[in-house]
């Protein structure tokens, strides 16, 4: 890898601008690439639909599943004549436009139980109001003051066909000539969708303008001691840059959890990038500029590129996940971290090689002395950082068995952290698609339906009749969260008063006898029916409870030979939710924790590679204890936890493990190796971390409910980081290599040729 390295810094000293010119080509596609990105925040983003329950729920809204849009009528009085008027001219008009398949109102309602005509007296709306029965009146009548109109459309997959949709009815309401006194708003599934992709697309905008700025102010603020202190910040521009272009030349869509990646990846490329011109500060104060590039990339390039490949395992664990928005975030960090790597790789060298790097005076950290009051505080920080580590190296047990002891409380609690998979709690409470959707729920009762699908050759057969219909009755009565149920066989009870027929010409008579409207509604070719539960409003553990009751009453009520039976709908989609973050939670992390430790022992092959683990571990049990003790719940983003924190530790840890080891190769005693490792690291690992840290809490600001929480977390997590690189592995290395003996001739060929300057020494300004 030194090798690799080195012939990278020769390419850089040689053809600064070529390479200059082929990145800034890079960004220029990128930035074309990027006019491709598509927000998604629909069901897709909860389940695989190439899985057996996404294919299950597809056929399911293939063949019973509308997409129903619903416009909302306010006014003092909406059962007037002239606001049912009103209603009845507006839901005309959306009849007759495309992709419309049917309208239900309150005056169609009306005009059904008064011979095809409006009342013209309200008195007279009144009696027909109070005649019609409970269902009817509740759906429609409910509120005075508001009146529903239920829009459904044919079946659409590409969401521009439901954009189109919508905009017609904002075009048909705008021009319909609205009483005074009335308002029309839209809601529905299909609104709900379309707005919350438009508020993501600002939201994400939002938040990379912020943590830009916090990331700008803290580089000024802390990093002054370096020249051009604020090319980190180009440098992850460029990152993000490159990032928004992959994903969208390979039609990756940003869906809620990928906006809280991009603080990620911000703070990601700012660690990178600050740590690269670091070194480079350090190696100028006794060297050229050629041979400063030369050797901090072949001392820095090998080991940054180990600590990225563990934050890059850390975020392939993520892929594992059965959960699609966690694979959208892991896929969305892996492209942003390796982008931003490579690019401060090669952007750093490139940068300084084309600007040149004005040297200053040495000192005892190797900063830069131009700003002596700054260069004074960080000194005294790298000094008294290097003080701590050798306090703490000398009494390694007791550091470790504290920090190793609050972690097992930690692990504790983890079972007893609650799990949230409500999505409306994820996004902002004034979004006014939710606020509206809450006012539907008000109007028409907080229910919810949990649909069973039917599958068999011949569904009208009178025997499965007869078993759709039991097996609905039994469910109503054994469970209380469940109102009632609707399906063929009562559909056919209704006709055929309140009987189900017995002859396989019975029941086909009366199926010719129902609309198809209706028919199509709960049965579909005859192969294929559902039987829709309406139930209460639950939270998730008691939905999901539910949904695991019906699953074995199925196998218990055994269907007739032929048919399978099994729930879905959007109710089985969260109810699995809930189930797939509970276990999916620890296996990301175990299987983070299996890839990293595999990677490491490959590329060091000696037992000491795998000690930089041991702080991370700690670090998960913390996050368990904080998130317990903040009462945190588990979401898709906070459920990424305990992988993501595998990557981002690791970066530090590894690099205070190699720091130490290259002191102790230079010939150094134990605890000046380490005493001297983490004084000429310890600041830029702390500048570094604070600068993702402030990048991070960025998320805090976000009016997404499950960005802002993630953001809570990921700050604690970034500052346990630290603790655990700086605080706790000077312990690990200290009993890691008590006994071990190094001496100069351990060093690499390339190292002792640099030192010797045997090998073409590079010269020059």
């Amino acid at each position: 890898m030194t090798a690799v390295m080195d012939r990278v810094g020769r390419s850089v000293i040689s053809h600064p601008f070529a390479i200059a010119g082929v990145i800034i080509t890079i960004l220029l596609i990128s930035l074309y690439g990027a006019t491709f990105i598509q927000m998604e925040g629909g069901t897709d983003t909860f389940i695989d639909m190439d899985s057996p329950s996404g294919i299950l729920l597809d056929k399911y809204n293939e063949e019973f599943g509308t997409n129903t849009i619903i416009l909302i009528i306010e006014a003092d009085d909406t059962q007037t004549p002239s606001v049912l008027n009103y209603i009845e001219k507006l839901a005309d008009d959306i009849s007759n436009e495309p992709y419309i398949s049917g309208v239900r109102s309150a005056a169609d309602t009306i005009k059904s139980y008064s011979g095809g005509q409006i009342p013209q007296n309200r008195a007279e709306t009144d009696e027909i109001i109070k005649s019609l029965p409970d269902g009817i009146k509740n759906r429609f009548f409910k509120s005075k003051m508001m009146s529903l109109i239920f829009v459904t459309t044919e079946d659409y997959s590409d969401t521009s066909v439901r954009d189109h949709i919508l905009q017609n009815l904002d075009n048909i309401i705008l021009f319909s000539g609205t009483p005074p006194g009335v308002t029309v708003s839209v809601s529905g599934d299909p609104a709900y969708d379309k707005e919350l992709g438009e508020t993501m697309g600002k939201e994400m905008g939002t938040l990379v303008a912020i943590t830009m700025v916090l990331m700008i102010a803290t580089l000024g603020i802390l990093f002054s001691y370096v020249r051009y202190r604020f090319l980190p910040i180009l440098i992850v521009f460029g990152g993000i840059l490159i990032t928004f272009g992959i994903m969208g030349m390979f039609s990756f869509k940003i869906s809620m959890p990928v906006i809280g990646a991009f603080p990620v990846i911000i703070g990601l490329g700012i660690d990178y990038g600050v740590q690269f011109q670091s070194r480079l500060n350090e190696e100028i104060q006794d060297k050229n500029l050629k041979e400063a590039i030369l050797s901090m990339l072949r001392h820095s390039g090998p080991v940054h590129f180990i600590a990225m490949c563990t934050t890059a395992l850390g975020f392939v664990a993520l892929l594992s996940a059965p959960i699609p928005m966690i694979k959208d975030f892991g896929t969305a960090c892996l492209i942003g971290v390796v982008s931003c790597f490579f690019l401060a790789l090669l952007a750093v060298p490139v940068f300084f090689r084309i600007m040149g790097y004005k040297k200053s005076r040495s000192n005892i950290s190797g900063l830069s002395a131009d700003n002596n009051k700054n260069t004074g505080f960080i000194d005294h920080y790298n000094n008294f950082l290097g003080k701590t580590a050798v306090i703490i190296a000398k009494n390694p047990v007791k550091v470790i068995l504290i920090f190793g002891l609050i972690a097992i409380g930690g692990f504790q609690f983890d079972s007893s952290i609650p799990i949230n998979v409500d999505r409306t709690t994820y996004v902002p409470e004034d979004m006014p698609a939710k606020v509206n959707l809450e006012k539907v729920s008000s109007t028409i009762g907080a229910t919810s339906t949990t649909p069973v699908i039917i599958m068999g050759s011949d569904l009208t057969d009178p025997e499965i009749i007869q078993w759709i219909y039991e097996f609905g009755e039994y469910e109503t009565e054994k469970h209380d969260t469940i109102n009632s149920h609707e399906s063929i066989a009562t559909i056919i009870s209704r006709y055929n008063n309140q009987k189900l027929p017995q002859t396989k010409e019975e029941t086909t008579r009366i199926l010719s006898e129902i609309p198809e409207d209706t028919r199509n509604k709960y049965l579909s070719g005859g192969i294929t029916a559902t039987i829709e539960f309406e139930t209460l409003n639950m939270d998730m553990a008691e939905l999901n409870s539910l949904i695991g009751q019906i699953r074995k009453d199925i196998t218990w009520f055994n269907p007739p030979p032929g048919i399978t039976a099994e729930p879905t709908g959007n109710s089985m989609v969260f109810g699995d939710l809930y189930n797939k973050i509970s276990s999916s939670k620890t296996e990301m992390t175990i299987i983070g924790i299996i890839l990293i430790i595999a990677f490491l022992i490959l590329v060091y092959r000696r037992f000491e590679s795998l000690t930089p683990v041991i702080p991370v571990l700690m670090i998960i049990g913390w996050n368990d204890l904080i998130m317990y003790t903040l009462n945190i719940a588990y979401t898709p983003l906070t459920a990424c936890l305990g992988a993501m924190t595998i990557g981002l530790a690791m970066d530090y840890t590894i690099l205070i493990m190699e720091r130490c080891r290259e002191e102790l190769e230079k010939g150094a005693e134990l605890y000046e190796a380490i005493g001297t490792g983490v004084t000429k690291i310890g600041s830029a690992i702390t500048i570094s971390g604070l600068t993702t840290l402030f990048g991070f809490s960025s998320m805090l600001f976000s009016s997404f409910n499950i960005v802002s929480a993630f953001g809570q977390t990921t700050v604690i997590t970034i500052f346990f980081s630290l603790v655990g690189g700086i605080v706790v592995m000077p312990a690990i290395v200290a009993l890691t290599f008590k006994n071990r003996i190094f001496n100069a001739g351990s060093r690499t060929e390339s190292e002792r040729k640099e030192k010797t300057g045997s090998e073409n020494p590079v010269s020059g300004p």
